[in-house]
């Protein structure tokens, strides 16, 4: 009884080792072709986290910004919300039209591939599938944006000594810049 009891444990050791190498995957060859799989397959997760959506109201946004200027020349006036707010419409819909889903999907996942291993890209893939990895993903722009208000606030607080810094190196570059602005 004893020996069956001690087979029987062994054989279950033996089911659970196969078992358990059985569940973790098998490492991945580092190919172009497993690359632009694994690639792929994490530009799909950014996607479907909205970073093509994300893209095109980032892009629409500064290309509207940089159109705000010349608006202001041709209407001789400044926009109204309504008239800013087309402008950027018609920057995310030209911006669409020439980088399409699938184009963003491609250039994406090109650069991932490019940068990264298939093995590396895998593992970022499995992070990107897990709950935490959804949660950044879907925080992207929150996060982004909380970067940008953060390191504008430190720029603003230091403006002056920042603004003395580009000033003095500007005129140590540029001389002429100082005597033309020089009313002395």
């Amino acid at each position: 009884m004893t020996r069956q009891i001690s087979v029987l444990i062994l054989v279950s050791v033996m089911v659970m080792s196969v078992m358990a190498c059985a569940q973790q995957p098998a490492p991945v060859v580092d190919s172009p072709e497993a690359r632009a799989e694994q690639a792929g397959a994490l530009a799909d997760l950014e996607a479907s986290a909205g970073g093509y959506d994300a893209m095109l109201d980032e892009g629409a946004a500064l290309a509207a910004s940089a159109t705000a200027q010349a608006l202001v020349l041709e209407l001789g006036r400044e926009p109204t919300e309504d008239e800013a707010a087309a402008v950027e419409a018609i920057m995310r819909s030209a911006i669409g039209e020439a980088l399409t889903e699938d184009v963003w999907h491609k250039a994406v996942a090109g650069v991932y591939a490019e940068h990264l291993t298939a093995g590396e890209l895998a593992e970022t893939r499995a992070f990107y599938e897990s709950a935490v990895g959804q949660k950044i993903l879907g925080l992207g722009t929150v996060i982004d944006d909380g970067v940008v208000t953060a390191l504008g606030a430190v720029l603003e607080a230091r403006e002056g000594a920042l603004t003395e810094a580009i000033d003095s190196a500007l005129a140590e570059r540029f001389p002429e810049l100082v005597e033309e602005g020089t009313d002395e």
